[in-house]
């Protein structure tokens, strides 16, 4: 663990959070500098030796170990327990589509879900005659809804509307007691909130590479806890969801990289690796630390501007959400855009959303404030 930020050198690896005050990590977060340039090394490696050949082999299972290295690093957990996806979105549709169903099944879901979580429900609903019942996003609604019929429970660890932490631990117990699995969308935990997955008592945890972790786009990771990989199917075979190079028959992989998604560019991975090293170089929980400490600072700004409504969760994270009443929250998103302050609105909720991280400064928070008023 680090002693002590150095924000100046981490704001310099930053350009598009010093081109603006960059609070909408939860959309993109931005590119650091590590990750640009591995990015381009990696094209023009591919562009003057080709990507084939031992050379570029070598290259697809270097960088491929390295994004799931850096991947697990994030859920505190060994590398055979990740599998790579797309993005956050991806791995709910791996456990989804891998599980076993049967019509009048049920998934317990909230209220409050990202439709990268919502929509794969819906499907499953329309195609396999599956049960999807909502509730508020409190442990006693969730538990009280779990019937004899549940066989997943599938919510968030912190809601992307209003930045609340569920208590995850404590859901998931009370699925298993009932014998539910629990699916966690992580886009909003991971790399804002320091975590070990198994400590989280869910059997799958799917997170963005592209959010809080600074990555590129096209990259993400799915955890899957050891004693539930076996009751997921591979839901997409390819040609590396079975182990093709240690012998002269394919092997069936016993861990988690069954549930690879296929052809995840090697750019990303580049990308990827070097950009979660970079974070690691700086200290994941004092990051972390960090931008919590700077949105409970924003939450006081915003409690002293009259005309804002702001929504206080009861277990807050580095999510702000409030309202401006009178002003539409796309209106808000713009004007602050004009003023060089990125944030985003959530237009089910009439909430603008500020998403505080490790690389904002006071006078980030300031110039939000500013603006809003």
């Amino acid at each position: 663990m680090t002693a002590m930020i150095d924000l100046a050198r981490l704001r310099g690896d930053l350009p598009s959070a010093t081109t603006h005050a960059y609070l909408n990590a939860g959309t993109f977060g931005p590119v650091p500098k590590p990750a640009a340039d591995a990015m381009r090394e990696h094209l023009e490696e591919a562009y003057i030796w080709g990507r084939i050949g031992a050379r570029g082999y070598a290259a697809w299972d270097g960088l491929t170990a390295r994004a799931r290295t850096a991947f697990a690093g994030v859920a505190g957990c060994p590398e055979d327990e990740i599998a790579l996806t797309h993005s956050t979105t991806d791995g709910c549709n791996t456990v989804i589509w891998a599980l076993d169903w049967s019509p009048g099944d049920e998934v317990i879901t909230t209220t409050d879900e990202h439709p990268g979580l919502t929509a794969p429900l819906d499907e499953l609903a329309l195609r396999q005659g599956v049960v999807i019942r909502e509730v508020a996003p409190t442990r006693e609604a969730i538990a009280a809804a779990i019937g004899e019929r549940t066989r997943l429970v599938a919510i968030s660890h912190v809601l992307w509307t209003d930045g609340a932490v569920l208590p995850v631990p404590e859901i998931s117990a009370d699925a298993h007691a009932a014998g539910a699995r629990v699916l966690v969308d992580g886009a909003q935990g991971g790399g804002a909130l320091p975590f070990r997955a198994a400590d989280l008592g869910c059997d799958y945890y799917t997170y963005s590479g592209q959010k809080w972790l600074c990555g590129p786009s096209g990259t993400g990771a799915l955890w899957v806890a050891p004693d539930a990989l076996g009751e997921l199917h591979t839901p997409w075979p390819w040609y590396l969801s079975r182990d093709r190079r240690s012998g002269p028959e394919p092997q069936e992989w016993t861990i988690a990289r069954r549930l690879d998604a296929g052809a995840v560019t090697l750019t990303a991975f580049a990308g990827i690796a070097a950009a979660l090293e970079w974070r690691a170089t700086l200290g994941v929980e004092e990051t972390c630390a960090r931008a919590a400490a700077l949105a409970g600072t924003l939450r006081g700004l915003l409690e002293e501007v009259d005309s804002v409504e702001l929504e206080t969760p009861a277990a807050p994270s580095t999510i702000v959400a409030f309202r401006v009443p009178g002003r539409e929250p796309a209106d808000v998103v713009t004007r602050c855009e004009e003023l060089g302050v990125l944030v985003r609105q959530i237009p089910t909720h009439g909430l603008v959303r500020a998403s505080v991280a490790f690389w904002n400064d006071e006078r980030d928070l300031e110039r939000l404030v500013d603006a809003v008023r």
